[in-house]
């Protein structure tokens, strides 16, 4: 298979798949990547950017706004074509980060990928990092969000590099199982 084949199956199809295709590129990217110290380095800075990230999302309770909302009937912006927005490559990088991720059940209500805390991922998808609803813009003042977002767009870049840096190592081994 062309590798823009191989590329075109990691972005496009069900999230039970995209995670399918994550898991095999986790073991692949171990098996053959995992000590150049290049990834390391980009997987810890990534990782406490998405820490700092974190935090101001729990300081700013998006975590339990967000769960609470995607159980109500109209879902708001976690609706189950939400995760439809990630792909291997991003469920790569939060298994990466050691972070085990997994479908919420049933997988065709609400984003199948948010979990009673919030968003399971580390390193979330650009959708997710770029967009707030109302509800967090109405109870949330313009220095709170400025925070939120330079935290959001330091996470997006380093995602972004990393994301990048596998295309291109991937591109280079044995992908047949995948």
């Amino acid at each position: 298979m062309h590798i823009s084949q191989q590329f075109q199956r990691w972005y496009s199809g069900p999230p039970q798949i995209k995670l399918e295709y994550a898991r095999q590129l986790c073991k692949i990217v171990q098996e053959n990547l995992w000590l150049d110290g290049k990834l390391h380095d980009k997987l810890l800075g990534l990782k406490k950017s998405c820490e700092q990230l974190s935090l101001q999302m729990e300081r700013m309770e998006m975590g339990k706004l967000c769960s609470a909302c995607a159980t109500r009937p109209d879902g708001g912006c976690c609706s189950a074509y939400m995760a439809d927005n990630t792909d291997s490559i991003q469920i790569l990088i939060n298994l990466l980060l050691e972070k085990d991720i997994s479908l919420r059940d049933p997988v065709d209500s609400e984003c199948c990928f948010l979990g009673p805390q919030g968003c399971r991922f580390m390193a979330k998808p650009i959708f997710c990092l770029n967009y707030n609803c109302t509800h967090i813009m109405k109870r949330t003042d313009p220095q709170t969000m400025k925070t939120l977002e330079q935290h959001a767009a330091a996470v997006l870049g380093q995602q972004t590099a990393i994301e990048s840096w596998l295309l291109d190592r991937l591109q280079h081994l044995p992908l047949q199982t995948i």
